[in-house]
């Protein structure tokens, strides 16, 4: 867990989080989080005249976080990091058209391409996540390439940045609720928003809240955005215990409202 976000710019309201902020993962927490739950991001590699190119990949990490992808010797961008092996990786939550996209989380990956070995082990863990891919790997020209993460910039909504370390990237665990924590989320918005208000209201820091939507949910706790006159609030809420398993999702949830009603 980390204390509240840095703030590096705020546009004169205060966009602070109230409630149980101490429960917030770290940023390093979240970026293993989404890449351990996204698919596919933005490769940038370096063209033989120096400008950024950039191309849609699929990936999976490997214990350390470090992507890997697989991807063609035809390729543009396999063609660039053979000769210029910087590149980095845009991995975000946009949201649909009709929404704000900066309003979810996106992490940039920075460090150096690596082309990798093949083994059974590894395209049997990479066709696990994408069972697609069993069509490029007929190809000889298909090879698995590793971005050797050097520097991150994760980006978690309005007002909140930050850099990290490899060090710190790599060591964070990601969450045991990143892949069913999406639809925990919609579940709440769509079919218990009376819910989501009472968490706010006693536990989140803002008593005369109106309306909250669940925008987080982690193994410490959930994270609400609360409209005011003075734009959104973010609304944090601590589960009492740290979660370590996925299956502890829903019970964590109606246990916390349970207590919350039975107080009332």
């Amino acid at each position: 867990m980390t204390d509240t976000p840095e703030l590096e710019h705020g546009d004169g309201h205060d966009v602070s989080p109230v409630g149980d902020i101490h429960s917030f993962p770290s940023d390093a927490e979240l970026s293993r989080s989404l890449m351990a739950s996204s698919a596919a991001g933005v490769l940038s590699t370096l063209t033989t005249e120096g400008y950024p190119y950039g191309s849609l990949v699929s990936h999976m990490v490997d214990g350390d976080g470090n992507p890997i992808i697989l991807i063609s010797d035809l390729a543009e961008h396999t063609k660039n990091a053979r000769l210029d092996n910087r590149a980095s990786l845009l991995v975000d939550t946009s949201r649909a058209a009709d929404e704000d996209p900066l309003v979810g989380a996106r992490l940039t990956l920075i460090g150096q391409m690596n082309l990798l070995a093949a083994s059974d082990d590894l395209q049997a863990t990479y066709l696990e996540k994408h069972p697609y891919a069993a069509d490029y790997l007929k190809f000889k020209d298909f090879n698995f390439w590793q971005l050797e993460v050097e520097r991150c910039r994760f980006v978690g909504g309005f007002g909140h940045m930050s850099w990290m370390t490899a060090g710190d990237y790599c060591t964070a665990e990601e969450d045991p609720f990143c892949q069913n924590a999406l639809g925990a989320i919609e579940h709440m918005n769509d079919d218990h928003a009376d819910a989501n208000l009472i968490f706010v209201q006693e536990r989140g820091g803002i008593p005369n809240a109106r309306e909250a939507e669940m925008i987080g949910v982690d193994r410490y706790g959930m994270t609400f955005r609360v409209a005011s006159t003075a734009g959104d609030r973010t609304s944090r809420v601590a589960f009492t215990e740290v979660a370590t398993d996925p299956s502890q999702l829903e019970p964590f949830v109606i246990g916390l409202l349970r207590s919350l009603r039975d107080d009332s």
